[in-house]
């Protein structure tokens, strides 16, 4: 029987080419779902991403999957998600190896509506504009960066690092139908709250900005608790991107002012005025950190450890080699973290129909909308 087999509720147990057994389910995405793995021969724990069924045999996003899988091994650096295989399994069914992280996802912190502090925001940006500076100079964009694309793990040391996830994904939706339109199992492909409006404009005229456009909203809702694009729907936001201007971040908090223009800037609509790479936003980042962290209050630097601090060690973070940036110590995520890992494993088929339905008729006035934002 094929690993990949449509009639199978769960792939755990499952040994693919002889060398990866099957365990746990660890989450699900639009394109594929993701098990922890052990070697048959023994060695340390994996995660396995596969390919969701339906899209097998489609040779366009089969061919994307294996070839943005293969382009993501490529990407070696300290804040990005190790890619150590990618391959197909004796049935032709396409996975990709990498390594297991244990942590929590961003999202686990910023998605009840809660506030980072800045000593803990500034050095998560830091990571996350260090992995992109990388991946970057690769020819690599992400397009779909979002917090549960952001993982917070410990390395050897104890210590709490950046991973980003996922990249090259978005590319392979775009295969699958398209960043704004649904797959045959109903699952919204694209995140609208993080999307540029360049990309809202046209998903195929992306350059690296836009994943700083990302990084930016992201940052914006760490410090500030709250969303930069609020609206009723999903693709709302999509219209809010493109028209509307969030509130400024030194209006919501007086003590994020020395911030607030660095914020400003990586919102910037038109990407010509926002920072032309990722190196260049992360030494800005901290200008404007080192400045916020010479007022009375403690230093932002407080709590790194063998890391430094942002206000002593500035040149130390970001160099044209990007290294690897170490994190303030996170505490436990908040119970958040259970609802949103009940939320990952689905919803009921008629909750399903109903975000359909509702969809639809979204489709209509984002298309109205869209079309008068645009003139």
């Amino acid at each position: 029987m094929s690993a990949m087999q449509a009639s199978s509720p769960s792939l755990s147990g499952a040994v693919l080419s002889r060398r990866w057994r099957l365990a746990q389910k660890l989450g699900a995405g639009g394109m594929g779902e993701v098990y922890a793995a052990a070697p048959i021969d023994g060695g340390p724990r994996v995660a396995v991403k596969v390919l969701r069924t339906e899209f097998i045999l489609e040779p366009e996003v089969l061919a994307r999957f294996l070839e943005e899988g293969r382009t993501c091994m490529r990407l070696i650096h300290p804040n990005i998600v190790r890619v150590l295989e990618c391959t197909e399994a004796e049935d032709g069914s396409p996975y990709i190896v990498m390594e297991l992280l244990e942590g929590v996802p961003l999202a686990a912190y910023t998605g009840n509506g809660g506030r980072v502090p800045p000593a803990q925001a500034v050095p998560i940006l830091q990571g996350i504009l260090a992995g992109l500076a990388a991946a970057h100079a690769a020819g690599v964009i992400h397009r779909d960066l979002k917090p549960d694309n952001v993982f917070l793990t410990r390395d050897h040391e104890g210590t709490f690092v950046v991973k980003l996830l996922d990249f090259g994904v978005a590319k392979v939706m775009d295969a699958a139908g398209g960043m704004g339109n649904r797959t045959r199992s109903g699952m919204l492909l694209g995140t609208p709250a993080y999307m540029s409006p360049e990309q809202v404009k046209n998903a195929k005229d992306v350059d690296p900005r836009a994943d700083l456009w990302s990084a930016g909203v992201m940052f914006y809702e760490m410090l500030t608790g709250r969303c930069a694009f609020p609206a009723p729907t999903e693709f709302a936001r999509l219209t809010a991107a493109l028209t509307v201007e969030p509130d400024r971040a030194e209006t919501i908090d007086p003590d994020l002012a020395p911030l607030a223009p660095f914020i400003a800037r990586c919102l910037k609509k038109n990407r010509d005025e926002r920072f032309a790479s990722a190196v260049d936003m992360a030494r800005a980042l901290t200008a404007a950190a080192t400045r916020s962290a010479s007022d009375p209050p403690p230093t932002l630097g407080s709590g790194l450890g063998s890391g430094g601090t942002l206000a002593s060690r500035p040149a130390d973070l970001v160099v044209d080699r990007v290294p690897h940036v170490a994190l303030v110590d996170l505490p436990r995520a908040p119970a958040f973290y259970e609802d949103w890992s009940r939320r990952q494993r689905g919803v009921a088929p008629g909750v399903v129909v109903a975000l359909v339905v509702a969809a639809l008729a979204a489709g209509l006035l984002l298309g109205w909308s869209l079309a008068r934002a645009m003139g």
